[in-house]
C-alpha cells in the first residue's frame, strides 16, 4: 500500500467545497463516533468555536456521553449527549443545514443519531459533511476529507481553519481553539509516539503552542485524572489480562458486572488497551467489552505492518492499520469464542 507522503496538506481548492457550503449556512451541528476520544471531542470543538466565530448557530450533538478527562476543553459546555426517544431534540437535530462528523468515515459510528439524520437528508433538509483519516471510507456524504495519510482528524482540522482563514483574510485561530486540537493531535497519536507522528506533526503542534496550547496542563488533566471508579477497573483489569501463543496475544475480557462492582463507565475502558500492548512479545492486543445492551466491543492494538483494520472490517469495523475496533451484534461469550479463533488466524496469515 501506498500512501501519500506523510504532512503533506490539502490545497485551499481541495477545502474550498466545504468551505463555500459552510460560508453559505447557518445552522450546523457537529458530531462525533460512539464512545468519543480526544480526536473526535477536540476536532469538533476546535471547529464549532471556529464557526461560532463567524456567526454560525452551532451545537455539537454526540451519541454518547463525553468522558470526564475531556471536559476541561471550553467549547464542550452545553453539549448534547444525544436521547433518540426525546421528540424535541429530534426536531431540533433535524432543523439544522448541515451536520458535520468528525473522525468517523462509516456512517453507523453515528449511533442513535443516523436515523434521523438520514432521514432529514433523504428529504433535502440537511447536508452531511465528513472530516476524516481512517482508511477505506463509505459513501454516505455529500462532501468527505478522508486522508489516511493524517495523524488525526485534528490534523486535517487545523488544515481547514487555515484554509478558511486564508479565504476569509483573518486569524481564525484563538487559545481555545489551539488547546482543542493540540488534544486532538496528541491523544491520536499517542503523545506523539504513533508511526504518523511526521515532522509536520510535530510543526503543528509547536504552532498550537505558540497559540496558546498548554501542553503539560492538558496531559494533566487527559492522562493524570483518572477517577477512583476508573482506577479500580484499570486494578481489576490488569489482573485479568491474559497473554496467549507465546506471548504473541494479549487478551482481556471486560464483562458489565466488573463495571458494575466498581462504579466505573464504559468509557473507562478505554485507558485500559494501552497496557495490553506493553509486553514486547505481543503482536497483537484485544480488549473485548460486554456493553450493557448485550452487543460486545472490540478493540484492536498490533505493532509493525499487522493491519488490525482488517481483521475489524470483518465485523463491520474499521480503524488505523495499528488500531482498530469493531462492535458484535451478540453476546460476549459468542464473540470471545470466535473473535480468538479468527484472531490467531490472522496472526498466523500475517506471519506467512
Amino acid at each position: 500500500m501506498i500512501l501519500p507522503e506523510y504532512g503533506r496538506t490539502l490545497r485551499t481548492d481541495e477545502w474550498s467545497p466545504l468551505i463555500d457550503l459552510l460560508l453559505e449556512t447557518q445552522h450546523v451541528v457537529i458530531t462525533t463516533h460512539e464512545n468519543s476520544d480526544g480526536d473526535g471531542l477536540g476536532s469538533e470543538v476546535a471547529l464549532a468555536l471556529v464557526l461560532k466565530g463567524l456567526g454560525k448557530e452551532v451545537s455539537i450533538v454526540n451519541p454518547t456521553e463525553v468522558p470526564p478527562n475531556y471536559q476541561f476543553l471550553k467549547g464542550l459546555h452545553g453539549i448534547s449527549y444525544f436521547n433518540p426517544r426525546n421528540e424535541e431534540e429530534i426536531q431540533e437535530l433535524s432543523l439544522c443545514d448541515v451536520c458535520i462528523l468528525l473522525d468517523a468515515n462509516l456512517h453507523d459510528r453515528m449511533g442513535s443519531l443516523w436515523p434521523h439524520v438520514s432521514f432529514s437528508k433523504e428529504l433535502g433538509r440537511m447536508k452531511i459533511l465528513c472530516i476524516d483519516h481512517h482508511l477505506e471510507p463509505e459513501d454516505f456524504a455529500d462532501l468527505m476529507v478522508c486522508e489516511s495519510y493524517a495523524s488525526s482528524a485534528g490534523e486535517l482540522v487545523y488544515d481547514f481553519v487555515n484554509a478558511m482563514g486564508n479565504r476569509l483574510g483573518r486569524e481564525l485561530f484563538t487559545p481555545q481553539v489551539a488547546e482543542a486540537l493540540y488534544v486532538a493531535i496528541m491523544t491520536d497519536t499517542g503523545s506523539f509516539r504513533f508511526p504518523k507522528t511526521s515532522p509536520y506533526v510535530y510543526r503543528i503542534a509547536g504552532d498550537l503552542v505558540s497559540k496558546g496550547a498548554n501542553p503539560s496542563d492538558i496531559y494533566d488533566k487527559i492522562y493524570n485524572s483518572l477517577t477512583s471508579p476508573a482506577l479500580k477497573l484499570l486494578g481489576a483489569a490488569l489482573g485479568s489480562i491474559a497473554i496467549l501463543d507465546d506471548g504473541l496475544i494479549s487478551w482481556l475480557f471486560i464483562s458489565q458486572e466488573m463495571i458494575k462492582s466498581t462504579g466505573s463507565k464504559l468509557f473507562d475502558t478505554d485507558l485500559i488497551i494501552r497496557y495490553l500492548l506493553s509486553v514486547p512479545s505481543v503482536k497483537i492486543a484485544v480488549l473485548v467489552v460486554e456493553m450493557p445492551d448485550g452487543r460486545t466491543k472490540a478493540s484492536f492494538r498490533s505493532r509493525g505492518r499487522i493491519y488490525v483494520n482488517q481483521l475489524a472490517k470483518k465485523y463491520g469495523g474499521g480503524g488505523h492499520m495499528n488500531a482498530a475496533g469493531c462492535l458484535f451484534q451478540f453476546a460476549s461469550d459468542k464473540a470471545r469464542k470466535v473473535l480468538l479463533e479468527d484472531v490467531r488466524l490472522f496472526l498466523k496469515k500475517q506471519g506467512e
